[in-house]
C-alpha cells in the first residue's frame, strides 16, 4: 500500500559522538539532458554506498543554487551514517517551475539517473526543499505522488491540488519568516490535513524536543490520515527565512526530515534501521575527528583548476594522492571550518604528516568565505619527509573573532601521495618575553611605512601578533594594540623594511 509506515518508524535517529566505520566521498558535479536542456546538480553518495538506499532531492530557495543549499543543510555526516544518497539540483535562472512539468521532468530524469548510478531504492525516494525549493516539493507531491514516498518542505508552501495518493508531509517554518508568511502558510498546510482525512485533533509537543527544556521548536502532529500518513508542521519560534540548524537552541533540520521521511515507503516495506549519525559540532574552538580514526567526516577535499586527487580516511589516518597539480597551493585542499578564533587569542596547531616522497606542504588559517583572508602573518611551509613527524606552529588571532574560519591545508604543489593524521588545534598562553638572544638580524630603519601590515615579534624572535601602522606612531599602535612595556620588532610583510620600537607606559 503506498505510503504505509512501518514499525522501525519509532526508533530515533540519534546524535552520538561516535564515528560509522564508514569513508567520506566529496559532492559530485553532474550534468543531465532533459528535454533538450543541459540541467545540472551535486550529487553526494557515501562511498561505497550499497544498492536499494534511500535518495533525497533538496532544492534551493529563489536565487541560491545547489551549493548554498549544500552548505545550508549539512547532509553529508547523516547520508554517511544512514547510507543513502542526497541530490541537491540546480533550478534554472535559480528558480522552479512551481505550476508545470519543466522542472518535473528534471526530478524524473534524476531519479532514474541515480537509480541507473548507484541503485538506489526507487519506493524510498524523498523531496525536500527551502523557500521556492519547498514550494516545488508541494507541486512534486500533487505531480508525482506515486513516485515520491515522503515530502519535507521548509518555508515554503503549496496547496493540494489532486494529488496522486495521500502524502506524509514534514513542513518545518519560523515564525518570523518575512519572506514566506508563517501563519499564511500554515493555514495551507491544514489544507492537506484535511484533504488527507487527518484527524482534526493534532498531538502538540512544546518545547520540542520535550527533554530540551527551553527549546524554541514546536512540533504539531496529525495523524489517522488516509493510507496511514502523517502530516507534521515544526515551528520555529523567532526563526526568520533561513534553514535552521540551531541545536543549542532548537533543531537540526536535516536531521530531523530523515527522521521522519526514513518512516515511509511507496510499498510499506521496512528500511535497516540506521546506527547513530555522527554530528559535527559549529562554532568550535577545537578541531573535530583530527585522528581520522574511521572516518573523513568533518574535513572537505576541494579542487580547483586543473588539479586532481583523491582522499579518504584510512586506518587511522587521512591519504591524500594527488595525480595533478594546478597552479597554486589551494588547488588541492584539505579543510576543516567551523572553528571558532577569539580576537586576541593564541593558539597552536600540530599535526603528524609523510609523503611518498619529499615535499613542501603549506599550512593555513584563514576565512572560510571571500575574500579567505588569511590570520597569520605569513602561510607556514614543511618540510615533509616520507617518516612521519610532528609538526606545529602558533599564532595570535589579532582579526575581529571568527565563528567560521578555517585551517587549510594546502598540497597543490607537487603529485603523489600525503598522509595525515592528528591534527590538533588548541588554546595556548602568549609567548613570554625573555629578553634579546644573540644572533638577531634585521635591516633596521627608522620608521615604519604608513598604512602597512608588520608582524610584532619579541626579542627572542618569538612572533606575538600583527599591527597596521596607520594615523598613529608605531609605539602608540602597539599600545592601542594591547602589547605591554617593552621593546618589539616590527617586521614588514611582503619585503617592507623593519625596525624596533620601545613601549613604555
Amino acid at each position: 500500500m503506498f505510503g504505509r509506515r512501518f514499525s522501525s518508524a519509532k526508533a530515533v535517529f540519534a546524535f552520538a559522538g561516535i564515528a560509522a566505520a564508514l569513508f567520506a566521498a566529496p559532492a559530485i558535479a553532474d550534468n543531465l539532458n532533459v528535454n533538450g536542456a543541459n540541467r545540472s546538480m551535486l550529487v553526494y553518495a557515501p562511498s561505497g554506498i550499497e544498492k536499494n538506499r534511500p535518495l533525497i532531492i533538496q532544492m534551493h530557495g529563489m536565487n541560491q543554487d545547489a551549493p548554498y543549499q549544500k552548505n545550508a543543510a549539512k547532509w553529508e555526516s547523516i547520508a554517511d551514517t544512514a547510507r543513502f544518497v542526497v541530490v541537491f539540483p540546480n533550478g534554472e535562472n535559480k528558480a522552479w517551475d512551481i505550476s508545470g512539468e519543466k522542472d518535473l521532468n528534471f526530478i524524473k530524469a534524476i531519479i532514474n539517473e541515480m537509480y541507473n548510478k548507484y541503485g538506489i531504492d526507487k519506493n524510498r525516494v524523498y523531496v525536500s526543499g527551502f523557500s521556492m525549493g519547498g514550494m516545488m516539493s508541494y507541486h512534486v507531491a500533487n505531480k508525482m505522488g506515486d513516485q515520491i514516498a515522503a515530502i519535507a518542505p521548509v518555508s515554503g508552501g503549496g496547496s493540494p491540488s489532486s494529488p496522486k495518493r495521500a502524502m506524509p508531509i514534514m513542513h518545518t517554518h519560523g515564525t518570523t519568516d518575512d519572506v514566506v508568511n508563517y501563519n499564511s502558510t500554515v493555514n495551507t498546510l491544514k489544507s492537506w490535513v484535511n484533504a488527507q482525512k487527518c484527524s482534526s485533533n493534532s498531538q502538540k509537543i512544546k518545547p520540542y524536543p520535550s527533554t530540551k527544556s527551553g527549546s524554541a521548536a514546536s512540533l504539531e502532529i496529525w495523524s489517522g490520515c488516509n493510507d496511514g500518513v502523517e502530516v507534521r508542521l515544526l515551528t520555529i519560534e523567532g526563526k526568520g527565512h533561513w534553514y535552521s540548524m540551531d541545536e543549542a537552541v532548537s533543531v537540526n533540520t536535516s536531521v530531523e526530515i530523515w527522521n521522519f521521511v526514513k518512516n515511509y515507503s511507496l510499498d510499506g516495506s521496512s528500511i535497516t534501521p540506521p546506527p547513530p549519525a555522527i554530528v559535527v559540532p559549529t562554532n568550535r574552538d577545537s578541531i573535530f575527528n583530527g585522528g581520522f580514526d574511521s572516518s573523513a567526516v568533518a574535513w572537505d577535499l576541494q579542487l580547483h583548476g586543473d588539479a586532481s586527487a583523491v582522499g579518504e580516511a584510512k586506518g587511522g589516518k587521512y591519504q591524500l594522492d594527488i595525480s595533478a597539480i594546478g597552479t597554486q597551493n589551494y588547488q588541492v585542499q584539505l579543510i576543516q571550518h567551523d572553528l571558532h578564533l577569539e580576537k586576541g587569542q593564541w593558539y597552536e596547531i600540530s599535526f603528524d604528516a609523510s609523503a611518498g616522497a619529499a615535499r613542501t606542504l603549506e599550512v593555513n588559517v584563514e576565512q572560510h568565505t571571500d575574500p579567505w583572508e588569511s590570520y597569520l602573518s605569513e602561510k607556514q611551509n614543511f618540510e615533509i619527509g616520507t617518516s612521519a613527524k610532528t609538526f606545529s606552529f602558533k599564532f595570535q588571532m589579532t582579526a575581529a573573532t571568527d565563528t567560521n574560519s578555517r585551517l587549510s591545508f594546502n598540497a597543490g604543489a607537487a603529485t603523489g601521495t600525503l598522509t595525515l593524521d592528528n591534527v590538533v588545534l588548541k588554546k595556548v598562553d602568549a609567548p613570554a618575553d625573555t629578553g634579546n638572544p644573540a644572533g638577531i638580524v634585521c635591516n633596521l630603519r627608522l620608521s615604519a611605512e604608513r598604512d602597512a601590515a608588520y608582524a610584532v615579534f619579541d626579542l627572542r624572535g618569538h612572533r606575538l601578533g600583527m599591527v597596521e601602522i596607520s594615523d598613529a606612531t608605531e609605539a602608540e599602535t602597539l599600545k592601542r594594540a594591547g602589547f605591554a612595556e617593552g621593546i618589539y620588532l616590527l617586521r614588514g610583510l611582503n619585503g617592507k623594511k623593519s625596525i624596533l620600537v620601545p613601549v613604555s607606559r
